[in-house]
């Protein structure tokens, strides 16, 4: 956020939003955006703003008849609205994630659409060597991009978040070239 206060002028140049999404398992997976977001609090660029877009909420209020429908709503919302798409699969989820390999498939050709010229520098997607999908996460990304966007692998967590949250960094940055 920039506040302006006086006797400063308002000829600022205004930064520009850059949206990620940060796409992946929520429901009985460790909570992975907070240590994503913990990586990315330096990313600046003197014109434009790096606004993250995290699912998941602190209490998802489960007795809401609603809560579902406004969940997924707010997702594909700023799914369509976003310049950067990120997936991650984590080694902790209980489930095979079949909804987030919606997404992932979904939001590829979304962003192929969205921006023809430069959509593979615009998908970031990560997935632990220890998640029982990840060598179908790695055929299907495959296949859905021509091999032109690599999924990061790596058997230790920490290192995976770090190689996630450096590969935003790179598509935020790739953006400007």
């Amino acid at each position: 956020m920039k506040v302006i206060t006086a006797p400063e002028n308002c000829n600022h140049k205004q930064l520009l939003k850059i949206y990620c999404f940060l796409a992946g398992g929520i429901t009985n997976c460790s909570n992975w955006q907070a240590d994503i977001i913990d990586q990315l609090n330096d990313v600046s660029n003197n014109n434009f703003e790096l606004i993250l877009l995290n699912p998941r909420r602190e209490n998802f209020p489960i007795d809401d008849p609603n809560a579902a429908f406004d969940q997924i709503k707010w997702e594909f919302d700023w799914l369509e609205r976003c310049d950067i798409f990120s997936m991650f699969f984590d080694e902790t989820s209980k489930s095979d994630q079949p909804i987030c390999f919606y997404e992932l498939g979904r939001n590829i050709e979304r962003m192929k659409r969205k921006f023809p010229s430069d959509w593979e520098k615009r998908i970031v997607i990560s997935a632990n060597n220890n998640f029982k999908r990840t060598a179908d996460v790695v055929i299907q990304t495959k296949f859905a991009t021509s091999d032109l966007i690599k999924v990061n692998v790596s058997d230790s967590r920490d290192k995976l978040i770090s190689m996630h949250a450096n590969s935003i960094k790179n598509a935020f940055n790739n953006l400007f070239l």
